[in-house]
């Protein structure tokens, strides 16, 4: 690849073990020998800054950022072959969160006030569902097999929903949520435990909670985990978790009751780690040195005294910054 290293957003394997990885500014690409080689793979795909990736029903969806006018969702059937754009004048903001429920419905959560959107034709038409929602900042969405579906919000100071009727109605499940930007949701399919990945407000809060009860309450598990800003969190399927942080990748094994760094060989100490979603999720890579994207700037950083700066096409040019 050419020029600046892409971001890599949510790796996805289908089921011929094809790997898909959404970057920021340079689009899909495909691995179809374990990730040993990487072909780019945008034809039909405006929307270069993917933002969110899933693969269900037979189809790949993409959801991307509204840079330049040409985000919102996208899907394709052959492999990435060639890609369609699925908004039908509807979704018309960023889209950092996509989740299908066992009936086949995909949901997408976009920021900017939209909401979520829910699908059930495999996008051919798209409905907002945002009954009880305060917020309309959506950042992450999981749903529990048996129907409950999460969304995770930031920017209202309210933190999860959840809705138990197909997204008909939400209500607001904070309990014990001392963190309310919730940047990452995952359920470990063993025991249907949920897991809130957060960032910390000026300093304070943030790190990982777990809800036992459906989302009823959650409690902080941040034994060991000595990064608060969580970007991304991933469970396997023999139920170990893994969390990408500003400040490292970090494991558990024993259902986040305690977690360790295991960051050893990936990247520099006090490097980030995450998928990188929306804008706030676009955080500076390099040697401690991180921030948040708050105005469409992102700032590029490779090595601990190297400096970039770069401007989206609906952004004035970010100052300088070296790390």
């Amino acid at each position: 690849m050419q020029g600046a290293i892409p971001r890599i957003h949510s790796p996805n394997i289908n089921a011929v073990d094809f790997i898909f990885a959404g970057t920021y500014r340079r689009g899909m690409f495909r691995s179809t020998d374990s990730g040993q080689n990487w072909q780019q793979i945008n034809n039909g795909l405006l929307a270069l800054y993917e933002s969110a990736l899933l693969i269900t029903n037979g189809y790949i969806y993409v959801g991307a950022d509204f840079v330049g006018g040409a985000g919102g969702v996208y899907r394709c059937s052959d492999y990435g072959d060639s890609w369609v754009e699925i908004n039908h004048d509807i979704i018309q903001t960023d889209v950092p969160a996509l989740a299908t429920n066992p009936s086949g419905h995909i949901f997408a959560g976009t920021y900017f006030g939209g909401g979520v959107f829910r699908s059930t034709d495999n996008g051919d038409s798209w409905t907002p569902v945002n009954n009880g929602l305060d917020c309309g900042n959506i950042w992450s969405l999981a749903i529990i097999p048996a129907g409950t579906t999460f969304a995770g919000t930031a920017g209202c100071r309210t933190g999860v929903y959840l809705a138990t009727d197909n997204g008909d109605s939400w209500t607001l499940a904070d309990i014990g949520l001392t963190s309310t930007n919730v940047a990452a949701l995952a359920v470990n399919g063993s025991n249907y435990h949920v897991f809130a990945g957060t960032h910390s407000i000026m300093g304070k809060g943030g790190g990982m909670f777990r809800s036992t009860d459906n989302g009823d309450t959650w409690t902080e598990q941040n034994g060991g985990f000595t990064a608060l800003d969580v970007n991304s969190v991933v469970i396997n399927p023999i139920g170990h978790i893994f969390a990408g942080a500003a400040g490292g990748v970090f494991r558990s094994t024993n259902d986040a009751d305690q977690w360790s760094d295991v960051s050893s060989g990936l990247l520099p100490l006090g490097g980030n780690v995450g998928d990188w979603g929306d804008c706030l999720r676009r955080i500076c890579l390099c040697r401690n040195c991180w921030r948040r994207c708050l105005s469409k700037r992102t700032i590029h950083c490779r090595g601990a005294d190297y400096s970039e700066t770069e401007a989206s096409p609906d952004a004035s040019p970010a100052a300088p910054r070296v790390c």
